[in-house]
């Protein structure tokens, strides 16, 4: 007869396992789709390209169809480009302040626990005011 703690771990290992090979089997179908989905919307982009620049071509000649669709892709890669990095320096930005915010309160900890050593009544007044600062935000708006 096996122990409760060894039946408790079995169940908690067969359940663990059969979620790992669910979500194994889900990534792996999503992965395949993806690759399908993405295959065709490719061949799509390009059919798409081949037949504005016949269009283009016709009006425009050949040459001066091509140079101007290359030139839009050119000017749409630089707006693009120019998003993301000006999203990536606020990200950057925000990680720091998030890191300077993080490392306030590990201070402000340290210092409410060497207090409590000293004075176990100042640390129960501490930990209430930290409980209540640190305590995670509502994200409702209350009027």
């Amino acid at each position: 007869m096996l122990s409760l703690g060894a039946v408790l771990v079995q169940n908690l290992v067969s359940r663990v396992s059969d979620r790992v090979d669910e979500t194994v089997d889900i990534a792996k179908r999503n992965a395949i789709a993806g690759l399908v989905i993405g295959l065709l919307l490719l061949t799509a982009y390009v059919l798409t390209l081949v037949g504005a620049a016949i269009l283009l071509a016709r009006h425009y000649g050949a040459g001066p169809a091509l140079f101007g669709l290359a030139g839009g892709f050119l000017v749409l890669a630089l707006i693009i480009l120019g998003i993301v990095a000006a999203r990536n320096k606020r990200e950057r930005e925000l990680r720091r302040l998030r890191r300077q915010q993080l490392a306030a309160r590990r201070d402000l900890m340290a210092a409410a626990a060497t207090m409590a050593t000293r004075k176990p009544f100042a640390a129960t007044a501490v930990a209430l005011a930290l409980g209540f600062m640190l305590a995670p935000k509502s994200r409702r708006d209350d009027d």
